[in-house]
């Protein structure tokens, strides 16, 4: 199936923006932008694979505005086909291609129906103790969320921690016993009641530098979830994934 670009409001922009969709091949996206199957009881994420696999390319597909942009980049794609994402770039009109800058996977809308927090701070020893009243401080400035002492009842749980998350926060039992080298900062914010993390990221800090660290990964969070919400939270989450990836970004 041909790749087919519809026209859209965006078009007519200037400069780096943001995209949403999911990666798709190109035979697996229809023209209005609907993910589809080729054959039979084929899924996106089968498609998808498949056709790659056979020299195709991703592109970016999207029912709401009936859309269907080609991508530039075919490497940064590649871990997120048939995943929903937001692609950070420049768009050639005349092509309906996309300069990819970034690529980041976008956040289940559920997020932001969330209204209560709690903060758990999970391998934190010694100078990782500052992330917990570093995360406290900072979701209290931004006044979106209401902070509540029991993880249970919250929507959401930020988990931080010297530690990659596992994915284990409902199953595993008693704290985490592996080493810790405050060297990197990990923040999740997890559903409570399944143990998913619906959002992720880590910032390296090293003792000194643990409570920028903690505050900047909730500013990252707060620019993907206010993207569609605030102008000042989409233009800082545009310089984070283009200028500032030509540097370290405080506490990174």
């Amino acid at each position: 199936m041909a790749c087919v670009l519809s026209s859209a409001v965006s078009l007519a922009a200037v400069g780096e923006q943001v995209f949403r969709g999911q990666i798709v091949h190109c035979a697996c996206a229809e023209s209005s932008g609907q993910a589809t199957a080729t054959a039979g009881d084929e899924t996106a994420a089968q498609c998808t694979d498949a056709c790659v696999k056979v020299g195709a390319g991703y592109v970016l597909s999207n029912p709401r505005n009936k859309s269907v942009y080609q991508l530039d980049d075919q490497k940064k794609p590649k871990s997120f086909a048939a995943t929903n994402v937001v692609v950070i770039g420049t768009l050639d009109r005349s092509s309906g291609t996309i300069h990819v800058v970034d690529i980041v996977r976008d956040i289940p809308p559920r997020l932001k129906r969330a209204r209560t927090v709690s903060i758990v701070c999970d391998a934190c020893p010694r100078a990782m103790s500052k992330a917990r009243p570093a995360a406290f401080e900072e979701l209290t400035a931004w006044k979106r969320f209401a902070i509540v002492p029991d993880p249970g009842k919250a929507d959401l749980v930020f988990l931080v921690s010297a530690n990659p998350y596992l994915g284990d926060y409902i199953t595993r039992q008693g704290p985490d016993n592996r080493p810790v080298l405050i060297s990197i900062v990990y923040m999740n914010v997890i559903d409570p009641h399944t143990g998913v993390s619906l959002w992720g990221d880590s910032g390296r800090s090293g003792s000194w530098f643990v409570s920028n660290a903690t505050k900047d990964l909730i500013d990252e969070f707060r620019e993907q979830l206010e993207l569609d919400e605030s102008p000042t939270e989409r233009r800082l989450f545009i310089a984070r994934h283009t200028t500032l990836k030509a540097g370290p970004a405080i506490g990174k």
